[in-house]
């Protein structure tokens, strides 16, 4: 009688649990996938941010050497190059970051993929 109700369950196809997995590891799968866009966007953004803040650096940080040669470098001067330095590192750990998740949101989708081969 048990045998027969397994065997009867098992015909049946997918039970409500097995359903509720695959519901679950599709919203994963599609979650994973906006996130990974999302991120790569804002790579993106930051990306051009960073190159931006390089160049101001790079130009203020000439300036300031000229000033210093020339003994003129004020300390309003220094405290801007110091700020733009700070700025310029605020970005670059941001963009970090984006790179690791999205490293992180790949290998994720590498394993849920090579699980299901």
């Amino acid at each position: 009688m048990v045998l027969t109700a397994l065997l009867v369950l098992a015909g049946c196809g997918e039970t409500k649990t097995r359903q509720e997995i695959n519901r679950r590891k599709a919203a994963l799968k599609e979650h994973q996938a906006t996130e990974l866009k999302r991120a790569q966007d804002e790579l993106l953004l930051t990306d051009s941010l960073l190159q931006l803040a390089n160049a101001e650096l790079e130009a203020l940080q000439k300036q300031v050497d000229e000033d210093k040669a020339a003994l003129k470098a004020t300390p309003e001067e220094l405290t801007l190059l110091t700020m733009t330095r700070m700025r310029r590192d605020s970005i670059r750990t941001q963009y970090e970051a984006l790179g690791m998740k999205i490293r992180y949101i790949r290998k994720k989708q590498k394993e849920t993929q090579d699980q299901e081969q």
